[in-house]
């Protein structure tokens, strides 16, 4: 097992550029290439399409294959109708995909993989453009206060992120940044 000083990623820029030739070539598959480098096929496969190292550009990233018209699986939670809900809901600025999450009981990256469109890509509806927010989940105004207003009482982190229904996480950001603005 590596330790924990290892590098959390064994891509870089140049084999990024490599991969990305040589899928586009023919001569290897993303599966062969995850094999040979030792990391999921998730990895080359976003590495591929651009979805991660946008900011290798030479060579371009590719193209993701035509989607399938097969139905989804059975044990799916989230259907086509409810991916393109997601996506109108996400770009018209209503939720975030932490609320999208929460509210379909179901992962973060599984919400955040659809309306994105790196899954679900048979669904009608457009995949939306990421908000800018940096990734993480978005806090309202109101639920700002409401944190501002029960660490000044005194209650943990935990106990706030419980009572809004954020993880532990959000709810340490959200005041840090309140803090760092002279609210807190």
């Amino acid at each position: 097992m590596p330790s924990r000083s290892a590098p959390c990623t064994r891509l870089t820029p140049a084999l990024v550029a490599e991969l990305r030739t040589d899928i586009a070539d023919g001569r290897a598959t993303i599966a062969d290439l995850a094999q040979r480098l030792g990391v999921r096929w998730r990895t080359v496969e976003s590495a591929a399409y651009g979805w991660t190292w946008r900011s290798v550009t030479d060579p371009p990233p590719l193209a993701p294959p035509e989607p399938r018209d097969a139905p989804p699986p059975t044990f799916a939670r989230l259907t086509p109708e409810l991916v393109a809900d997601m996506r109108r809901q996400y770009r018209a600025g209503h939720v975030s995909f932490g609320q999208l999450a929460r509210l379909h009981r179901v992962g973060e990256s599984t919400v955040r993989s659809a309306v994105l469109g790196h899954t679900w890509r048979a669904v009608a509806e457009p995949p939306a453009e990421r908000a800018d927010v940096g990734g993480w989940t978005v806090v309202s105004e109101d639920e700002e206060r409401e944190i501002q207003r029960r660490r000044a009482a005194g209650d943990s982190f935990r106990s706030i992120a419980a009572a809004l229904g954020h993880n532990v996480a959000v709810v340490h950001r959200a005041h840090g940044r309140m803090a760092g603005q002279g609210a807190g």
